[in-house]
């Protein structure tokens, strides 16, 4: 029995070890491992990802993460909340930056770096980020089919083709697996009518997909080998100290929220201010939300699928009963469950949900030009 239990003990270290083997690497080179307090206070970052330079025609340039900025995200992980909120800045915005003039926020990257790209988040929302995290477009491939894809269900259909940028995007409508060239294509893609925005809303899936993606056996599993793929795409001014704390965050497994800038199209991505400042105070302050949120006379946007027309019309009925407005939002893919949604504080996303009886979320992937968006799945209570 002494034996048996030996045995297993040191086959048990050496699986530890081999699981953790892909981890020397960056810890030796990034000086951290993760923290048992973890975050001890908020800590606000900059995250964003570098698109490629190039020094001549179809050529790529060495990477010193100076390109236009693509994917810009304000996060705020907060310990006490065991949350991380993700507002999602559309490149477009315009922005005054000092010393140069009004320019796109995704300009100030290679015009000052991670530092003006900073003070161009701080304008447009208010916050200044305390550290900065950019990564290089190398480092999604590599973070995707290091953890052996990531499940997503593509709405629609996304076909594009661009030779120069080395990308080349064929997805259909449906819920499978994607790896990472297929994940780039499904994050990069643009050319539809919502253009940037559209982008930005898959994204918000994608950072959910992955999370689950992570939290699953085979998920953990792999996240040794995620994060040595994707450290050296990766550049930061986060300390040692910091570094740890943050992994020690993120095994507390903090729940996520994503959000889109609140705004409307116009000279580029006009923000919403009144709508901003009351997600920051919800998210990014300490102000409590408001226990009360009137649903009466709000406007949902009814997503929904082929052959849900039926499915459509009895929410319609149950949405006019509680006094709401409806818009019709056709998909080429039925979503595959009954969720609401709302870009906000959250309030009414939590009083619709609870009167349907159905699950919610604050997401940027709301319907843009509705208070709500209910996603008809045919669990949709009747």
């Amino acid at each position: 029995m002494r034996r048996l239990f030996l045995g297993l003990f040191l086959f048990f270290i050496a699986a530890l070890g081999l699981w953790a083997y892909p981890l020397l690497g960056p810890a030796v080179r990034q000086g951290a491992l993760p923290s048992r307090e973890g975050l001890r206070a908020p800590l606000t970052l900059l995250v964003y990802g570098s698109s490629p330079e190039y020094s001549g025609y179809h050529r790529r340039a060495p990477e010193r993460f100076r390109g236009l900025a693509d994917t810009i995200l304000l996060v705020r992980l907060d310990p006490q909340a065991n949350r991380v909120v993700v507002l999602s800045i559309p490149r477009d915005t315009w922005v005054h930056l000092p010393g140069y003039g009004w320019h796109k926020v995704n300009a100030a990257s290679p015009l000052g770096g991670p530092e003006l790209m900073k003070e161009a988040v701080a304008q447009i929302t208010g916050v200044r980020p305390e550290r900065y995290v950019v990564v290089s477009l190398e480092a999604l491939r590599a973070l995707v089919d290091a953890l052996g894809g990531v499940r997503v269900c593509v709405e629609r259909p996304m076909r594009y083709r661009d030779t120069a940028a080395g990308l080349s995007i064929d997805l259909e409508p449906g819920c499978r697996v994607l790896k990472g060239e297929e994940a780039e294509g499904y994050l990069r893609f643009r050319k539809d009518a919502l253009g940037d925005i559209g982008r930005i809303q898959r994204q918000q899936a994608f950072f959910h997909a992955l999370k689950e993606q992570l939290l699953t056996p085979s998920g953990l599993l792999r996240l040794p080998r995620a994060v040595a793929a994707v450290e050296p795409y990766v550049e930061t001014d986060l300390t040692r100290e910091e570094r740890g704390a943050l992994l020690g965050f993120a095994m507390k497994r903090p729940g996520l929220v994503s959000l889109l800038l609140p705004g409307r199209f116009g000279g580029g991505w006009e923000v919403d201010r009144d709508a901003l400042r009351a997600l920051l105070a919800t998210y990014f302050g300490e102000e409590a939300p408001k226990e009360e949120a009137a649903l009466g006379g709000r406007v949902v946007a009814l997503v929904y699928g082929p052959g849900q027309e039926a499915l459509v019309e009895k929410a319609q009925a149950r949405l006019a009963a509680l006094g709401l407005k409806t818009l019709r939002h056709p998909v080429d893919l039925a979503p595959t469950r009954t969720e609401v949604l709302e870009n906000g504080p959250g309030l009414l996303a939590q009083a619709l949900g609870k009167a349907l009886g159905v699950p919610y979320r604050v997401s940027g992937e709301a319907v843009l030009g509705a208070d709500l968006t209910l996603r008809l799945g045919e669990d949709f209570p009747l």
